[in-house]
């Protein structure tokens, strides 16, 4: 938020993109690492006939990944490579009209394990139980039995997992809903089954495919069919070509949670507090802690837009929370609307400013928050779209500087992400970072004007198994009225954090954003009463930091 904040009318174009599998043949590629400094790692694609017959999504993973230095990876099944107009390592396990409860009642998936030994499966299974009128908790129970096959093989597999495509067969019409049914359940299997050896990470890639349009026959996938999983497989396999992580320090990601230390779930419940711009209002510290809050986003400057935050004044920022047994999350405000405001910072001047106040910063990752940069593009989409890349070298150069505190990345477009950047690219930046500690953060206030839209942004996250929080959001803005009943609602139904905007000092025409006036705890104004002590609300939510225990 920007006290200097404007949205016009929001026109989202979707790209019709015309796909045609190339004809030039590369040469054939073989399947041996004897060349290799390393061995190739092996992938297993599992599957019915959406991962096998002619397979070309993964002919176009194979050609995307090694068109993207992943040169040392070998695609491994029992079954043979087929067509697609270029060569490509295509063996598979993609076995036409097979069910995944068939799959485990005979015994299947270890032959073809030990066959091929992979070290990461890529599963897209239970189409042809959904067909087969087979109850979603029969299919999960087969998903069990195959995850044990496959971590028996190996215990460190990597499982990437598809929340599959939608059915809608001419003479089925009850499938749509059955796949509907499964992949409702199958995040909450994936979380549950996880584990740091072993983990599993869910790919969507249900939302937005259309059996209309990305089918041939209303089940299997037509070229723009297949360029869309392709695309939704990428940067989940990308992240499991990775090396380990290293473990985190501190605050943590733990799939679409944040943990602690000792493992327990922190869900942020809290406000954010200006202190750039009111640097004497440090009794709001206690005050905010008084609403039962245990979370504080404090704005800070780099010098960019204001004079620097200091790290004798960060110094001072954390004993406060501290004092006040709060989670500090500190953000650099100087990044807002980057493209669109001339004098913004970039998230590379940014990521110097933290570098710079290392050393308050180190020791502190059981209680800091790092939050990269504030709204950190504007909505002009040619800067918007370098989101990206300018977020991943943002948390390389922290993380070269050896700060390993959880970091926090705010969407482009003001925060708001109308375009989906951050939503369709999260996963590609959580795997940039060598701790896979990164949360990600969306400011809901116009945009967010109706309940699908909140679910629906809550869900694609929640469903792609990475950690979001509401960084921001209100209960009115002049770009629009924000459903601040259904953010509230939703994000204590999952478990999701949110920090509103925000204490006292608000300006330029959004002052209806304070809580209390004029910085006086007792004097609560209407979204004051809303969001501390309403339905949801953080007085009836929050649980303080286990941390502070015992201090």
């Amino acid at each position: 938020m920007t006290r200097r904040f404007s949205l016009a009318s929001l026109l989202t174009l979707l790209a019709s993109l015309l796909f045609t599998l190339p004809q030039a043949a590369a040469a054939p590629v073989t399947t041996t690492a004897a060349a290799a400094p390393t061995a190739a790692t092996r992938i297993m694609p599992l599957g019915d006939s959406i991962t096998g017959s002619l397979g070309c999504w993964r002919a176009l993973l194979w050609r995307h990944l090694r068109d993207t230095g992943h040169t040392n990876i070998d695609f491994v099944g029992t079954l043979p490579a087929q067509g697609c107009g270029f060569s490509h390592d295509g063996e598979n396990e993609g076995h036409g009209g097979f069910l995944a409860t068939n799959i485990a009642r005979n015994n299947q998936l270890p032959g073809w394990l030990s066959a091929t030994r992979p070290d990461i499966v890529m599963m897209h299974l239970g189409t042809n139980d959904a067909w087969s009128n087979i109850p979603a908790g029969s299919i999960l129970n087969a998903y069990t039995t195959l995850l044990s096959q496959m971590r028996a093989s190996n215990p460190r597999m990597k499982l990437v997992v598809a929340r599959i495509i939608p059915m809608n067969p001419a003479n089925c019409s009850a499938c749509s809903q059955r796949v509907v049914a499964l992949n409702n359940v199958i995040p909450g299997w994936a979380q549950a089954n996880t584990t740091a050896a072993s983990p599993i990470t869910v790919v969507d890639q249900w939302s937005g495919f259309n059996t209309a349009t990305d089918t041939y026959d209303g089940v299997h996938p037509n070229n723009s069919g297949i360029q869309k999983m392709e695309q939704r497989w990428y940067p989940a396999v990308v992240a499991a070509l990775s090396a380990d992580t290293p473990a985190a320090v501190g605050l943590r990601v733990n799939g679409t949670r944040v943990v602690e230390a000792n493992g327990a779930t922190l869900v942020m419940r809290g406000v954010n507090h200006p202190y750039a711009w009111y640097k004497t209002q440090n009794s709001s510290f206690a005050n905010i802690k008084a609403t039962g809050a245990n979370t504080v986003r404090v704005v800070l400057s780099s010098g960019h837009r204001a004079a620097p935050t200091t790290a004798g004044e960060v110094t001072t920022i954390i004993s406060l929370c501290k004092r006040s047994r709060l989670i500090c999350v500190l953000e650099v405000h100087d990044t807002t609307g980057y493209g669109d405001e001339s004098g913004a910072a970039t998230l590379d001047q940014a990521a110097g400013y933290w570098i710079s106040i290392a050393g308050v910063l180190r020791g502190q990752e059981n209680y800091v928050v790092i939050n990269l940069g504030n709204e950190p593009f504007g909505n002009n989409q040619q800067v918007s779209a370098t989101w990206t890349t300018a977020t991943s070298n943002a948390i390389k150069r922290l993380r070269g500087a050896g700060l390993q505190h959880l970091l926090m990345a705010d969407a482009p477009m003001w925060g708001q992400d109308w375009q989906n950047i951050m939503r369709n690219n999260a996963a590609a930046v959580l795997a940039a970072d060598p701790q896979r500690n990164t949360v990600f953060s969306i400011h809901m206030y116009g945009v967010y004007n109706t309940a699908a839209k909140i679910t629906a942004y809550f869900d694609a996250f929640r469903n792609a198994g990475l950690p979001l929080v509401v960084g921001e959001f209100g209960h009115s803005h002049s770009d629009g009225d924000p459903d601040e009943n259904t953010i509230l609602a939703q994000a204590q139904a999952i478990g999701l954090g949110y920090l509103g905007w925000s204490w006292s000092g608000n300006g330029g025409g959004v002052e209806y954003l304070d809580m209390v006036y004029s910085f006086d705890p007792t004097r609560l104004t209407p979204w004051g009463q809303r969001i501390i002590n309403g339905t949801n609300g953080i007085r009836q939510t929050s649980k303080e930091a286990t941390i502070y225990a015992g201090q």
